[in-house]
């Protein structure tokens, strides 16, 4: 199956996740199932609209059902509905956990600045929702940091609240070092490894030398951080001395993730870790050896002879793979990723090969040897492959100003029939998008139409807006009013990615008919009856992705 490299769920798999991982409320149990099928998929069809129904919603969360009360907690999250924020900060001393926990979490997808004290409060609600309450306060971030700091110096909290107090400590610039350093060693070691973390997340000197002393902690989580946190940068030459004997103790821990880790950190500096990073190439597990492949090209030369010693330490596809990009770091292309050899990648079968050569040109030290190893696969039969390949050539996209034909490679990747290739395509040109090349864009964007999924589409919004607001002045007339025309997407996401130019004026006084839901009602109802009623009565929909 290929997934779609949109990040966003659907109001279905967040309805289901919030059943599932929300704690539960005093409410009888047969109660708290009986929901209104119709209302609780009018909720999801709202959310995925990102149209906030205030009356239906209000009306909701006064519903018997406390599964139907805490989906429309979620749903004002999921919709941004601001207007509502005062709601949600009373449903924070809800009765029900459930409701209680969805509408903190909801306040932190609200980025609600005026709700720091209401979440600061939550914080001694039952661990379910003071957890959320935390989540949320790392979300809005520097507002609610006294908040997030005063909270870490009681104690006595319960450990998942403070690791989430700790994990919303890591988003904060400057990092609290004095409120986390004495966490570091808690008794706790769910605790400890969250504190670490906070300090491995900044790369900073302050947190080589806070967290040098705790590399031999008995939990390898703890451990895992310590080694993440010295790397070179990290380190600097003050630091170097210390960190990489430590690092290279690291790399030889009974755990597989902190040696992964420890691989990681210590092919930052160079030659000088030639020899730790090269024997990792046979460790005794699988995802050691790929890590070390993949940062091969950081400490090895160009010594062809070498590199072949170690694409034949292990046959895997993943480890070779990793080994074929990491030899094009320093100009290294192995038969695998020549073309014109018969053994090549590239005239295998499975596409999963054909992609490895695409992918591994991305690292090549030149624009030539990239086009050399990726360009051929832009002719593939298979899309993934074509992407792959696009993808390579990408980011040379922007620098094209005095080799044109950079940005020329990208043009053809507009008529691709495959959305996530045009997709892409259209990304690489955004950012220096000229109002010349608006004619090719918008015949890709009409192409998008009879599209399953809204990438390319999306990706072609976002590119009028940049030149518009780069090039506005060189628009022809026929162009201008081409795209003044053009009728407003039914997708409130893509309305609202031209809302931001005059260009699209036109979009933000459409017809409410317009908010079409992605799908019927009925077809949400189906969802409540075959996801959320068996995730209630606790059988979790699982996915398999192959």
């Amino acid at each position: 199956m290929r997934a779609s490299r949109r990040s966003a769920l659907s109001a279905v798999a967040l309805g289901a996740l919030a059943l599932g991982c929300a704690s539960r409320g005093p409410a009888p149990r047969g109660e708290r199932n009986a929901i209104d099928v119709a209302a609780y998929a009018r909720l999801l069809q709202m959310a995925d609209a990102r149209r906030l129904d205030t009356a239906f919603v209000r009306a909701e969360l006064r519903a018997r059902s406390s599964a139907e009360r805490a989906a429309a907690a979620l749903a004002i999250g999921q919709v941004h509905g601001t207007a509502m924020a005062a709601d949600l900060r009373a449903l924070l001393a809800d009765r029900d956990t459930a409701v209680a926990a969805n509408a903190a979490f909801a306040l932190g997808l609200l980025h609600d600045t005026a709700s720091v004290l209401a979440l600061a409060h939550a914080l001694d609600a039952p661990p379910g929702v003071a957890a959320a309450a935390a989540w949320s306060l790392g979300e809005i971030g520097a507002p609610a940091r006294d908040a997030v700091l005063q909270a870490l110096s009681n104690g006595a909290r319960p450990v998942p609240v403070r690791g989430a107090l700790l994990l919303a400590a890591a988003k904060l610039r400057p990092v609290p070092a004095a409120a986390v350093t004495p966490l570091l060693v808690d008794p706790s070691p769910e605790v400890r490894w969250r504190a670490a973390y906070v300090f491995a997340r900044s790369y900073a000197p302050a947190g080589v030398r806070t967290l040098l002393p705790i590399a031999g902690d008995t939990s390898a989580l703890v451990r895992a951080q310590v080694a993440r946190a010295l790397s070179a940068a990290a380190a600097g030459d003050s630091l170097a001395a210390q960190a990489r004997p430590a690092l290279v103790q690291l790399a030889h821990d009974p755990a597989p993730h902190v040696r992964v880790n420890a691989v990681r950190a210590l092919a930052t500096y160079g030659a000088d870790a030639r020899a730790p990073v090269l024997a990792a190439i046979r460790d005794s597990d699988a995802n050691v050896r790929v890590e070390a492949a993949r940062n091969l090209g950081r400490v090895l030369d160009a010594t062809r002879a070498t590199w072949m010693q170690a694409w034949n330490a292990d046959t895997s596809f993943a480890y070779r793979a990793a080994i074929l990009a990491s030899a094009m770091h320093v100009d290294v292309v192995l038969p695998a990723a020549e073309f014109e050899d018969p053994d090549s990648w590239s005239h295998v079968g499975d596409w999963r090969y054909r992609a490895a050569v695409a992918e591994a040109g991305a690292a090549a030290t030149s624009m030539e040897r990239m086009r050399e190893v990726s360009l051929p696969a832009v002719r593939d039969p298979d899309p993934r492959v074509r992407e792959a390949a696009y993808a390579a050539m990408a980011p040379h996209a922007d620098t094209a100003e005095h080799h044109p034909w950079r940005r020329e490679l990208m043009y053809v990747g507009l008529h691709d029939w495959d959305p996530y290739v045009r997709a892409l395509s259209i990304e690489s040109l955004t950012h220096h998008a000229t109002a010349a090349e608006v004619p090719r864009v918008l015949a890709s964007y009409r192409f998008a139409a009879r599209d399953s999924v809204d990438d390319a589409r999306l990706a072609a919004i976002r590119f009028f807006v940049s030149a518009w607001r780069r090039d506005s002045a060189n628009f022809a007339d026929s162009v201008t009013a081409a795209l003044r025309a053009l009728p407003a997407p039914a997708d409130p996401r893509l309305r609202a990615a031209g809302d931001t130019v005059s260009l699209f004026a036109a979009w933000r006084n459409a017809p409410r008919g317009a908010d079409t839901p992605p799908h019927p009602l009925a077809w949400y109802e189906e969802r409540v009856r075959t996801l959320v009623l068996p995730a209630l009565a606790g059988h979790l929909p699982h996915a398999e992705l192959r």
